[in-house]
């Protein structure tokens, strides 16, 4: 488990280092106690603390390890599309470090995991993932880029407190000969924020392998992401025979992605065009299954 001493957390947050004391001793900031009488905070726990009391961080560096990046001190659709901008600065210019700290500092600033994917994320890969076009040099942009955006997640997942053992299941994947990694992850993030025992399956995943899953786990929530246009006559077949089933188990297929085509809701199936749509679905989800 990743901690940091008081010290640490007092520079990054701009405060003095008996302040962060002050918070361990009244008990709103957990530590534990070296042999040597020391206090050491989780890094996960000084994430929560920061995140609940609003806090601003000066230094998310010193938290995650990163080189130093800036980033807003709080979270504001407003200025989505400017910070899309840094972050792709950063990518195109390689600073993997300095980006994934950029991300990580949005998330300890408030930002929610869903507004990540659908701000600075999405803004910069689009951006990005029309460079291969322009040669070898612009398809390892693409890839350091997502690679960035994979490991920046992985370190939000590890932060996520543990899923209650009665949270409901979901579950999701990327289908056969779609190769993309990002968006089905970035799905499963978005729930995993909000309660959910998720389970993603990845890219280029067969639907057999999917209906397998669901058989296994009784998912509230089976998502597909088409980040590459399926054949429609296939995707309808798959979707209908999908939709069908789970809600007999009273559970909902969702179906998102830039290859998604155009469908209309019905029961059992529900289109969906941003992770805060997703977001917004799964919270109500999650509050009428308790």
């Amino acid at each position: 488990m990743k901690e940091i001493s008081p010290r640490g957390l007092a520079r990054s947050l701009g405060v003095s280092e008996s302040s962060v004391k002050r918070w361990v001793d009244d008990g709103a900031l957990s530590a534990r106690r070296t042999t040597g009488g020391h206090r050491r905070i989780a890094v996960a726990e000084a994430v929560r603390f920061v995140r609940q009391s609003g806090a601003a961080v000066v230094r998310p560096d010193l938290i995650f390890g990163a080189g130093p990046a800036t980033a807003p001190e709080t979270f504001d659709p407003a200025t989505s599309r400017d910070v899309g901008y840094q972050f792709l600065a950063l990518l195109r210019q390689d600073e993997v470090a300095e980006a994934r700290a950029f991300l990580l500092g949005l998330f300890l600033a408030g930002w929610p995991v869903a507004a990540l994917g659908d701000g600075p994320i999405r803004f910069a890969l689009e951006e990005i993932g029309t460079l291969w076009r322009h040669g070898p040099a612009g398809i390892v942009t693409e890839h350091r880029a997502t690679d960035t955006c994979v490991r920046a997640l992985s370190e939000m997942r590890a932060l996520f407190p543990p899923p209650a053992a009665d949270a409901p299941v979901a579950i999701g994947a990327a289908p056969s000969d779609d190769p993309y990694i990002l968006p089905s992850m970035m799905v499963a993030t978005v729930l995993a924020d909000l309660g959910y025992r998720d389970h993603n399956l990845g890219p280029d995943t067969p639907i057999a392998a999917l209906d397998d899953a669901v058989d296994r786990y009784h998912p509230r929530i089976v998502w597909l992401s088409l980040s590459v246009a399926p054949d429609d006559a296939r995707l309808r077949g798959t979707e209908k025979r999908l939709a069908a089933g789970l809600l007999r188990r009273g559970a909902t297929l969702i179906v998102g992605g830039r290859g998604a085509p155009p469908m209309p809701p019905r029961p059992g199936l529900l289109p969906i065009h941003s992770m805060t749509e997703l977001a917004a679905f799964a919270r109500g989800a999650l509050a009428g299954s308790g």
